[in-house]
Formats: structure tokens, sequence, C-alpha cells
């Protein structure tokens, strides 16, 4: 096993060298807060540079024809229908493996989950931290908030200043994660500031294609997403406490060969700002998943603003959606031109095709199912109908490709786990039963891979076992059936980690910061750096503090599986009052 995997690695090495583009991930980087970027180049300095205008042309669409008449039925980009409220298919049933958590191991573990968000009243931080534009700026211009990367505070007097130095290239993911257990949140518990939570992240997103748009477009080319908006500088108020938002750092022109940050003069929507553009596919699954739970708000909030919200979002999400379909399976950007066009490298000499942006970049090497569960994702939130995907073999037809990718780059798990649960959720939430089922299967072998098999490649990284530890607990919310051995991996994982993430000392910076600090992110870190027995440094990681919310869409899903192992007491949850208690 050993021998073949080294030789399939090398024989990809070698595909490397000869294939324009590189896979997309992230990773932690030296200087990097967030611990993220771009997989597989070497792309760690900014230039400040021209921007390249040169031609560039979307690809042919290559949509399956024999869908045009189940395409025409969505094409409106409405909210789609209510999703049921049960599986359409038998789940599989677990071999035993493990111990069950006992009543008292998931009575203690409710308590400290529900404790630490009671103790940091992390929605409550969640408001007042996140920002974008506020309502108070100009009310002709929709406000919203986004969960930032690349951000700072510090405090002047009595206002907390939010600073800008970086290019926040994958603030879609994590504002969509919170975002969509801020919905769940509230339709669980009717807590009001979930509620504004949710409706301000479903704006964000939506902000984010707004602010690719330019008055030059004719015609306008909507839908399409940036990396990152960075508005006007503007103070306001939040809960009472004065906040300032300073952009001022990314007023400046840049490039790599991932992202590309310039200014848009003529923005219908917001007037002279500058954005991040080339929205890559680490985001999209997570984007494609947010698709049934927006839905129910759409359905089931009593808040009218979260479902006005919600609406606008699902017209947003579905119009990306069927662009990366009808354009040959490529998520296309805009560049300082306004022109809509595939995502390029222009570190390299004639532009090519950057694969960050293409869900067939590999399939020359690979074959053209090597990215299908993304594609079929992506085809499942746009026009509701599986295209020519099919299955995509229980979501396992592209797995010796990813265990590839997989070595290149630790976070290639993230995106393609992630993408393999985007397409069940999508698939059972159009009642595509028949794909479900099947892909459902396969997610159970995934994460039979995943826990068991010692030669998954870099499963030795730090953030490996908190990871899939949120993975195992997102997938539990559409239906998946927990084994005793995955439940108490979330238990180990997410324990520890409320008690890494509640120990921070800055949920309320207005307080916490002492008139002239300032640090270099705004939020807790997810690890540490330790000294071993034998005095050797090593990175110990917890839960990302965006997936820590992950309960909440689990104990709210009408799919939650009554099969899988219990570890939480869900009507603890429900109830704010019995937090931590």
């Amino acid at each position: 096993m050993k021998i073949a995997e080294t030789l399939l690695a090398c024989a990809f090495a070698l595909i490397l060298l000869v294939l324009v583009g590189c896979e997309s991930g992230e990773g932690q980087k030296e200087g990097d807060p967030d611990g993220d970027g771009e997989a597989m180049q070497e792309a760690d300095d900014i230039e400040t540079a021209d921007l390249p205008d040169g031609d560039r042309e979307a690809p042919d669409g290559d949509a399956d024809p024999d869908a045009e008449q189940d395409a025409a039925r969505h094409e409106e980009l409405t909210p789609p229908p209510k999703p049921a409220d049960a599986l359409g298919y038998a789940p599989p049933v677990r071999e035993p493996a493990g111990t069950p958590p006992t009543a008292e191991e998931i009575t203690a573990f409710t308590k400290k989950i529900t404790g630490f968000f009671a103790d940091t009243h992390y929605f409550d931080w969640v408001w007042r931290t996140s920002h974008g534009l506020d309502a108070s700026y100009d009310p002709a211009m929709m406000p919203y908030k986004l969960w930032w990367q690349d951000t700072g505070m510090r405090k002047e007097g009595d206002t907390v200043v939010f600073w800008h130095f970086g290019r926040a290239e994958n603030i879609a993911k994590r504002t969509v994660k919170v975002m969509d257990n801020a919905i769940a949140g509230y339709l669980l518990t009717g807590d009001r500031r979930m509620a504004e939570v949710a409706a301000e992240y479903l704006r964000g997103m939506v902000a984010l294609s707004l602010g690719l748009e330019s008055e030059r477009e004719d015609p306008l080319v909507k839908y399409l997403q940036s990396r990152a908006v960075f508005n006007h500088n503007h103070s306001y108020e939040a809960d009472g406490r004065q906040a300032a938002i300073d952009y001022e750092g990314m007023y400046e022109a840049s490039m790599k060969w991932n992202v590309h940050v310039f200014e848009i003069p003529d923005n219908p929507a917001y007037g002279a700002i500058w954005v991040a553009n080339m929205r890559s596919k680490d985001d999209a699954p997570y984007m494609f998943l947010s698709l049934p739970i927006v839905t129910r708000a759409y359905y089931e909030a009593e808040d009218e603003n979260l479902r006005a919200a919600a609406e606008l979002y699902i017209e947003y999400l579905r119009g990306f959606s069927q662009s990366i379909v009808d354009n040959g399976w490529c998520i296309l950007t805009k560049y300082a031109d306004g022109e809509a066009t595939i995502a390029i490298d222009a570190t390299k000499p004639g532009d090519p095709p950057a694969d960050l942006g293409s869900f067939v970049h590999w399939k020359d090497a690979f074959g053209p199912d090597a990215e299908c569960n993304a594609q079929l994702g992506a085809a499942l939130t746009g026009y509701g109908y599986a295209a020519d995907r099919g299955d995509c073999g229980g979501g396992r037809i592209g797995w010796d490709f990813e265990r590839l990718v997989f070595s290149s780059h630790y976070f290639n798990y993230n995106i393609y786990n992630y993408f393999h649960l985007a397409a069940l959720a999508t698939a059972q939430f159009w009642g595509d039963d028949d794909v479900a089922s099947s892909l459902m299967e396969g997610l159970v072998h995934r994460f039979d891979e995943l826990l068991h098999n010692p030669d998954m490649p870099n499963a030795a990284d730090s953030q490996f076992g908190p990871d899939l530890a949120g993975a195992l607990l997102a997938s539990a919310a559409h239906g998946y059936p927990l084994s005793a051995e995955e439940a108490r991996h979330i238990m180990t994982w997410y324990g520890d980690s409320a008690d890494w993430h509640g120990q921070w000392p800055h949920w309320d910076p207005w307080a916490s910061l002492n008139d002239g600090e300032s640090l270099n992110d705004y939020k807790s870190p997810d690890g540490e750096v330790v000294t071993d027995g034998e005095g050797d440094e090593i990175r110990v990681s917890y839960v990302r503090l965006d997936e820590m919310s992950y309960i909440f869409e689990y104990c709210y899903s009408p799919l939650r599986s009554r099969d899988g192992a219990p570890f939480i007491d869900c009507d603890v949850v429900a109830d704010p009052s019995k937090w931590g208690k």
C-alpha cells in the first residue's frame, strides 16, 4: 500500500509540472493568523502591480442537454419548495463501533457545551464584532455583516476599531457556517439575536456578489462572488458600544496567483469600493450546503427581516451555482476591466486558467469525474437536478484523486469532505432519494477511512482530529447515523475546544482591552504551540471557532438520525434558560 501510494504521488508530481493551475486548498502559513492559503502554489508574497486586462473568455457550458426541461423549472431562482421533514430512504445500518456514551457523560457534555455559549455570549459577540457596512452609514445602501479574516482590533478611547490588513480570502465559508447555525438556533430556540445575526450574514453573502459589479457592465453579469469587499470606513454603535471599521490597509491594488485586489469606482450598490476577486472552490461546498437550512428559514421563520434576507440569498446562491453549471463547471470572476471571465493565474506566462475556480481542471489527468461531488452539488443547488452526474459512485468516484490532493495539502480534506456532504444534503433536499441513499453509503465509507485507515495522508496534521469532529457533526445534521465511536470523537474534541475557547479573555473587547492596546486578530485562536515532554514545540489545535455552533443545526434538524449514537441533550440546547446547568 505504501509503495503504491508513493508511486502515485510521484506520478502526480510529474503531472503538476505539465498541467497549468493547481488544486485549491488552505493551510497554516507563517504570519497568517487564520491559517489559510491556497494549496499547491508558491504564492506567499503579494506584489503590488498593474492588473492584467488581457483577452479572456468564459468557456462554453457543458451542462447535460437532456436536463433542459428540468432546468427550465428552476431557472427563476425563486425559493424551492419547503424541505421534507424526513429522509425518503432508509439510512444505512451501522456496524457497532465503540462504547455508547452514558447518560451521565451526555449530561456533562451538554452542560459544558451549552455553558460555553452562555458564558461567552457567543452570538452577542458575533453581532458586535462582525461587520461590513452598518445600517447607519447610508440608508440607501444595503447593510450587512461578515465573519472576517486578516482583521485586528485596537482600543481608542471607548471605541474598538476593527482594522483590515489582508485579503480575507475565505470569509464566505466562515460566514456561511455561522449563518446556517444562527438560523437553526433561532428556529430551535426563538432567540432574536440569532435571527439578527443570520439576516445580516445572509445579506453579507449577497454583498460579496453586489460588490463585484460596476456601472460599466453592459449587460450586467449578476451573482458572481468576490472573496471580500472592502467598503467605506465608518463608525457606529453596537449594543451601546462604539465600533469603527478601518479598511484603509486594503485600499491598494495588489495581486498574486489566486486573488487580485482592485478598486471599483462605480459600484452600483456601494459607490467607490475595493474588492478581492476570484472566489475559489474552497468556499463553494459550504454555500451549497446552506440551501436546505436557508430555505427552511424562508418558510418557517416568524422574523420578517430574516425571511426577506433568506429569499434574497437563495436567489444569489442559486444564480451563483447555475453560473458554474452554465460555464463548463467554472466559477467565473471579474477583474478590473469589469468583464466576467474564468479565473486566471496572472503570475504565469499567458495567463493560464487557475484551478481554484474550476471543477474540471484535472479531468485530463484523472478523468471527468475527479470532482464529480462538486459538480453534483452545483447542479443540485442551482437547478435542482443532477445533470449527468448521477450519484458520483456514492461520492467515491473521485476518491483516488482526492487521496492524492490530500497528500499535497492537508486542507484539501475539508474541501472535498464538504463537497460530498453538500451533494448529499442537496440531493435529499430535492427528494432525489436514490442518489442521496448512495451518497450516504459513500459518506459512511469516507468517515470509516478517515477514522481507521492508517495510510491516509497528512492525518498527523494537528487540525485533522477537530476538523473531523466538525465534519461528523455537520453530517449528523443531515441524517448521517453516528456510531458510538464517532459520537465520542465529537464529544472529545468539542469538549476540549469549549474549554479552550471559553478561557479567551476578549469576548467583550470593549471591556477587556486597554486604551491603545491592539491585537492582530479579533477572534479566539484555533490552536496553540506547546512544548512536549522532550522539549520540542508542537501545535495543538481545537475545533474552529466558526464550527463550535454546529450543535444548533444538529439539534434543530428534522433529519437528525434517531438511530445514531446520542451524545448531547437537544432539549437542553433548545432552552437557553438551561444552558450550563
